[in-house]
């Protein structure tokens, strides 16, 4: 007969050639969404550099932000770089989303560009003005003409994709256009007038980046592997500033010096601003994200102002803190 201790060694034996017997699943790559924005450089800075590890995140580029919520909604994508209204339509229509990064802050790099002659907003009055309108393009111009006191009917809108900016600028079939960096850099170049722009606005025009719910329960490894390579990406650029331009110029099509110039109009918060704005007891993010919620539904951009705060996610933010 087989003792009890050999019986137990013996299923023990068993137990541990299954386990080890048994591959493990395969995690599959962070799928993350993007169009091209300086504010999402780093992201490819850090893919560049190799701080990703590129069999855990994969970077997609989208030609505009709404393809990126088109395909973050039909679940081609886990996780997406957007603005904070763009997460609130995601919000809205019932996207269970964690947001777990600020990404960077707008102040200067969204604006509206006009033809010479076109001085202010104002003078927008019965004219043709293009905006992408299912994304960021909607909200910077709602909240132009509610500053210069007027009413999106006071404008003749022109709905356009973000590939049709430029061309249809430099063609004339718009008179203004809402647009971003580098787009903003190549108009100006050829001549177009800045009259708004999102300084005016402090605090509103942000970039986040979400992440589905229920991948970052499952695959929380690689969430935190983009997190780690994002703020080593932000660590390179403050100390190599001009290497890191050549570089991330280089997808957006402008010169580096162009793009340090563009870099002015935005701000990376660091790890330890990140964590106030989205990991404290009383995340700094809430108050903006409530005033754009309020702004967008009076304004009819979403159907219903949606309670951001369980999707404001800081874990990882507080695992990195020191």
């Amino acid at each position: 007969m087989i003792s009890n201790l050999k019986l137990q060694l013996l299923l023990l034996m068993v137990i541990v050639a299954a386990v080890v017997g048994c591959p493990r699943e395969p995690q599959p790559p962070l799928r993350i969404g993007t169009n091209v924005w300086p504010g999402y450089e780093p992201l490819y800075l850090a893919r560049e550099l190799g701080y990703v590890n590129k069999t855990s995140v994969k970077l997609v580029e989208y030609p505009s932000s709404s393809e990126v919520m088109r395909s973050f909604q039909n679940n081609t994508i886990d996780a997406a770089a957007l603005t904070l209204d763009e997460t609130l339509q995601l919000l809205a229509a019932g996207s269970d989303i964690k947001v777990i990064l600020i990404m960077d802050i707008s102040s200067g790099g969204d604006v509206i560009l006009a033809r010479p002659g076109i001085r202010s907003v104002k003078d927008l009055r019965n004219r043709r003005v293009g905006f992408e309108s299912t994304a960021l393009g909607a909200y910077v111009l709602t909240r132009a003409l509610q500053l210069a006191r007027m009413k999106p009917s006071d404008v003749k809108t022109v709905p356009l994709d973000l590939a049709e900016h430029e061309i249809d600028f430099r063609d004339g079939r718009v008179d203004a256009i809402v647009t971003f960096e580098p787009i903003r850099t190549r108009l100006l170049a050829a001549g177009a007038r800045q009259i708004f722009d999102s300084s005016r606005i402090p605090g509103e025009i942000m970039d986040v980046l979400v992440v589905r719910s229920d991948f970052a329960k499952k695959y929380p490894e690689q969430v935190r592997n983009v997190m780690v390579s994002w703020f080593k990406a932000l660590d390179y650029m403050s100390k190599n500033q001009r290497p890191a331009a050549e570089i991330m110029a280089m997808r957006e099509r402008i010169t580096a010096e162009e793009f340090l110039m563009a870099q002015k109009g935005l701000r990376y918060p660091e790890l330890k601003e990140n964590h106030t704005m989205l990991a404290g007891e009383s995340p700094s993010v809430l108050a903006s994200a409530q005033r754009i919620s309020a702004v967008m539904f009076e304004n009819k951009l979403i159907d219903r102002a949606p309670d951001i705060r369980p999707a404001l996610d800081g874990a990882y933010l507080r695992e990195l803190a020191p």
